[in-house]
């Protein structure tokens, strides 16, 4: 197999635990794993994930936050779950990469179209897909990655059967989905994304240590959309502002269990073989206004924006954002070579002893001099997240 990729690289992502490590998804359906070292760059590749994978091409992919997973996703509606080679070091500098046949977790039926953004949260899982106007967070069964124990990938068996004697197949071995932890997978919350029927809608988490983390993603209509998720953890508030009892913080276990949905109950059965041949070509729907609350009780339940800003006199549609690391600004891109700087005020991190850690002075300037990717005309109102969550 060769080294390279044999088309078009549609994403990139960096091991977080080991910044010369660099993961690559393709259009030839494949994920690669290269090293950056400079000693190794006559031959940089170091693992392959093909075999049992994707049947199209790959569009997206997200490395675990302690760097021993890789989850992919594309055009074929799944969501791979793949493991990094404890002997990766090994392969690094050599002509016999590792090879991975199957991942770890397999699934198609979380969405039902392209999915074009996948990112951890912990180990809990936001997705997206074109057409879907939602972004879902969702959680593997039985998967930690706290645990140093871990299974086998799964092999798919063969149902074909050779023989003149009636045989009666079980209702789930027929899924859709396969997974070394046994189980399936928990649909847990759905947040609103409307208008975004085209593929390659990519959202971004803010999650770092001291800060609420936050949400953000764009639609078609110039407009951003920001989740304030700590907030969400600590409200559980409805509508009607009575308490739900699933105000439990997100990444307990037993939110997980009490406030979601089993996939046995699946909410999207992919009904196709997973490629894109031979699929019905599908009709631009008008969007319909979801049912929704800002509960987080049903996993069904579109879930609003705490905050939306439209961008004025521009009709484009966002295609990314990106966060500074201390969670002030964030940036957004789009189509028509638009970049857009959103601003908020933030507090000070107080310390576990009183004191307050300060902000970088180069990150208080917020002046349109110094903020030259966005120039509004006169009138105009700049983006700017200012007291967007009104966290103190």
């Amino acid at each position: 197999m060769p080294s390279n990729h044999s088309q078009d690289v549609n994403d990139l992502a960096v091991s977080p635990i080991d910044p010369t490590i660099l993961a690559s998804c393709s259009i030839d359906h494949t994920v690669r794993v290269w090293t950056l070292d400079p000693a190794h760059k006559k031959q940089p590749l170091a693992a392959i994930c093909f075999g049992q994978g994707h049947k199209d091409q790959v569009l997206t992919l997200a490395f675990h936050p302690k760097g021993r997973f890789i989850l992919s996703a594309g055009v074929d509606t799944k969501i791979n779950l793949w493991r990094v080679p404890d002997d990766l070091s090994g392969h690094v500098g050599t002509d016999k990469p590792a090879l991975i046949h199957y991942p770890h977790f397999t699934t198609t039926e979380v969405h039902t179209d392209f999915v074009d953004c996948i990112q951890w949260y912990n180990d809990l899982i936001f997705s997206h897909a074109c057409r879907e106007d939602k972004i879902i967070m969702w959680k593997i069964d039985g998967f930690s990655s706290d645990s140093e124990d871990i299974p086998d990938a799964p092999i798919p068996t063969s149902i074909a059967i050779s023989s003149k004697t009636p045989a009666t197949i079980p209702a789930n071995s027929t899924s859709n989905t396969r997974s070394a932890w046994g189980g399936r997978f928990q649909r847990l919350l759905q947040f609103e994304l409307p208008y975004t029927n085209n593929f390659y809608m990519r959202f971004s988490i803010f999650h770092e240590l001291g800060r609420h983390p936050i949400l953000a993603a764009g639609n078609e209509k110039s407009k951003a959309f920001f989740w304030d998720l700590q907030r969400l953890e600590k409200a559980g508030i409805g509508d009607d502002g009575s308490q739900s009892s699933k105000a439990l913080p997100l990444g307990l276990p037993r939110h997980v269990r009490d406030g979601s949905v089993s996939s046995n109950a699946s909410s999207a059965i992919s009904t196709g073989s997973g490629t894109t041949k031979g699929r019905k070509k599908k009709v631009k729907k008008k969007y319909q206004e979801p049912k929704r609350n800002r509960g987080i009780g049903d996993p069904f339940t579109s879930i609003r924006a705490d905050k939306i800003i439209e961008v004025p006199k521009y009709n484009f549609p966002f295609r990314h954002f990106g966060w500074s690391r201390c969670g002030q600004w964030v940036v957004g891109v789009g189509d028509s070579g638009l970049i857009n700087v959103f601003h908020r005020d933030l507090p000070p991190i107080i310390s576990d002893y009183g004191v307050a850690l300060p902000i970088r002075q180069d990150l208080k300037a917020d002046d349109d001099d110094q903020n030259p990717s966005f120039k509004p005309e006169d009138g105009d109102q700049k983006p700017d997240m200012h007291d967007a969550f009104g966290m103190s």
